[in-house]
């Protein structure tokens, strides 16, 4: 369970959104588009940024200890690929989710 969570963060969503993906890129393939995750930034940023680690943050010994290391965001803002307001391939109509 441990390994399929870190593979999610790695690929910038969550256990929700994994579900919700699947629909938007099976949808986005019946258009002829290719759906793109706006929040994906790549496997190793992606996880730099859950983990709070890397260049400019917390060095990586803390994935070890036990320490408290604060998130990068209030929980409501996260990174999103530049100049990509919302994921590509789907219409505002498709999305699932709520706004918030």
């Amino acid at each position: 369970m441990c390994g399929w969570h870190v593979w999610s963060a790695a690929k910038g969503e969550t256990s929700v959104e994994s579900h919700d993906f699947e629909s938007y890129r099976r949808i986005s393939k019946d258009r002829g588009d290719t759906f793109i995750n706006a929040f994906d930034l790549g496997y190793r940023k992606n996880l730099e940024l859950f983990f709070n680690v890397g260049k400019g943050r917390y060095p990586l010994y803390t994935l070890l200890l036990p320490l408290r290391v604060p998130p990068y965001t209030d929980g409501k803002r996260w990174a999103k690929r530049e100049g990509m307001e919302r994921h590509h391939g789907i219409a505002e109509n498709d999305e699932y989710t709520d706004e918030e």
